[in-house]
């Protein structure tokens, strides 16, 4: 029950400020647009046989970046408001308002998600998509969601406005899709970035939608490998937001 009161507070502001949904998904949706229309002749010889289709699973990790890691930005405007100290005070566990937030965070970000796939479908994306392969996109995406929303909302807690915010989300979201195979196959990216882009954990999350999204079968081994990674951070994250959340309720 307090996750659920947590995550309605949350969603009616959302709908009181549906300019956030749409700000997430600008973004990622003109990258979509513009990437697919003017590189789509430079990469006609991809396996997926689509560029649309063989970025969509990076954009869809960028959607996710922009829902989820502005979700700290509720916090700013709580305290504006001073229902986030009303509810610091009140017997609520710490665990079940950072649930709260990351449930707000998915739910926008299925949403926009979901909108993605239906215009990638209209610039001829060419999937192979099953039933049963909407599972493991739904656990990966869930992963990479708690994930980015639990650690954007420790960002709000230790950083003191949301200006800041902004700027270290911007610092970091950008490099981390560009120095991914987001936007080109890995046997294109130049030796000397091959090992920083392995390095990197959504490469994997990426790799492994891609396989699913574009394939006929799903490679459980590179699904469970990114699986795992998001696994870890998203405990290592959730941790850290529950210490902090803490350490700010015993300041008040």
């Amino acid at each position: 029950m307090e996750i659920a009161n947590i995550f309605w507070r949350n969603i009616k502001w959302r709908l009181q400020n549906p300019l956030t949904v749409i700000m997430t998904l600008l973004q990622p949706l003109i990258w979509l647009l513009l990437y697919s229309t003017v590189f789509n002749a430079d990469f006609t010889g991809i396996s997926s046989g689509s560029y649309t289709g063989f970025i969509l699973p990076g954009i869809l990790v960028l959607v996710i970046f922009a829902s989820s890691g502005s979700s700290g930005v509720i916090n700013y405007i709580m305290k504006t408001k001073g229902s986030f100290y009303r509810i610091q005070i009140s017997p609520v566990k710490r665990s079940s308002i950072i649930l709260g937030h990351i449930l707000d965070s998915a739910v926008l970000s299925y949403l926009e998600i979901a909108v993605l796939f239906i215009i990638s479908f209209f610039l001829s994306a060419k999937l192979s998509l099953e039933i049963s392969d909407f599972i493991p996109l739904i656990i990966l995406f869930f992963l990479v969601i708690f994930f980015i929303s639990s650690f954007s909302y420790t960002l709000s807690l230790i950083l003191p406005d949301e200006n800041i915010f902004f700027v270290i989300i911007n610092t970091f979201v950008l490099p981390i899709f560009f120095v991914s195979t987001a936007l080109i196959p890995y046997e294109s990216i130049s030796s000397s970035y091959k090992t920083v882009v392995l390095l990197n954990p959504f490469t994997h999350v990426i790799n492994s939608v891609r396989n699913i999204i574009l394939e006929n079968t799903t490679d459980w081994g590179i699904f469970i490998n990114s699986a795992g990674i998001m696994l870890v951070l998203c405990i290592l994250s959730f941790v850290l937001s529950v210490y902090y959340l803490n350490k700010s309720s015993n300041n008040i």
